[in-house]
């Protein structure tokens, strides 16, 4: 199973034209199983770099183990975890001026732990499922876990 995960993220690497991400998946440590038959938790997650530039918004990847992912399952596999993170511009609207007013003339009410928020953010417009087979040999299905495209909003 993690030879052929490894061959789609090879060919992923090759169609994106980031080719010098091959060593970090044909190089030793990643995937191997030790003495005992597990497969090690990778030493540091891999990211699959986009042609965009790093600080526009944008769909990024990385390769993680589902129990990584912080969900409460229990499984080794290797999945391509995508979630969208960038800047996006900073288009003043009349709203964003007069909310920025009233925060610095004090006239809103503050909440305990709230942010402002008068800027947009980077987010999903839309959301794939996960289908993975854990460690007893039951499969799930997780609705919307990864990203599967981006927009700024706000």
């Amino acid at each position: 199973m993690r030879s052929l995960l490894k061959l789609v993220v090879l060919l992923f690497c090759v169609q994106r034209g980031e080719g010098h991400w091959l060593h970090s998946l044909l190089g030793s440590g990643f995937g191997v199983e030790d003495q005992r038959g597990s497969v090690p938790s990778p030493a540091r997650i891999i990211p699959i770099r986009s042609r965009r530039s790093s600080t526009q918004c944008g769909l990024r990847s990385i390769l993680l183990q589902v129990r990584e992912l912080g969900l409460g399952y229990d499984a080794d596999e290797t999945i391509l975890f995508k979630y969208c993170s960038g800047e996006c511009p900073r288009v003043r609207s009349n709203h964003d001026l007069t909310l920025t007013n009233l925060l610095l003339r004090g006239a809103l009410p503050k909440q305990n732990g709230e942010l402002w928020q008068n800027g947009p953010c980077c987010r999903p417009t839309h959301h794939e499922d996960l289908a993975f087979l854990d460690n007893a040999h039951r499969w799930h299905k997780v609705e919307k876990l990864s990203a599967a495209g981006c927009t700024c909003v706000g």
